[in-house]
């Protein structure tokens, strides 16, 4: 009985041990919705009148600036970031590789009360058409590198990250 009582109890400590920063979100992303994007999906019919891209409400970055289809990240905040903020979106592509890091700023902002952050893999980065990533954080980051609110995928960090062996 006293082995089953130390085991209960040892698994209670651990439970109750937090997180790595790493594996840790902070309250302030309300939602990030991951999606791949043909180019037709992605292309607005006034783009057909006027030959120039727009983006609505919408605020949208890309790693490749003029490559329209990819793997998006549509993300709306809970709070409005400082103008010298940073999103930075981190996607692991295979098991056993570091994460990738892009950095976009906040300086540009979706327009109140629907407008989002649309930030794209495209170009090279989107990988081929069925590729998604193993795993993904998207954080906010202020001037100094204070995280100010950070989500992730279910599969984001490592056992160890996790502190489990």
């Amino acid at each position: 009985m006293a082995c089953w009582q130390a085991a209960l109890i040892a698994l209670a400590l651990t439970a109750c041990d937090s997180p790595p920063p790493s594996a840790v979100e902070l309250p302030g992303v309300a939602y990030v919705h991951p999606k791949r994007r043909s180019e037709a999906d992605v292309a607005r019919a006034s783009e057909a009148f006027y030959a120039k891209e727009t983006h609505g409400q919408d605020v949208v970055f890309r790693s490749v600036e003029h490559e329209q289809a990819g793997y998006y990240f549509y993300t709306k905040f809970a709070f409005e970031p400082p103008v010298d903020a940073r999103v930075v979106l981190e996607v692991v592509r295979t098991e056993a590789t570091a994460p990738e890091r892009y950095v976009f700023s906040t300086k540009v902002r979706p327009q109140f009360p629907v407008g989002e952050y649309v930030i794209g893999l495209t170009g090279k980065d989107a990988g081929d058409a069925k590729w998604v990533p193993i795993a993904w954080r998207l954080s906010v980051v202020d001037a100094q590198g204070k995280v100010l609110a950070s989500t992730h995928s279910f599969l984001w960090g490592s056992p160890t990250d996790l502190g489990q062996k």
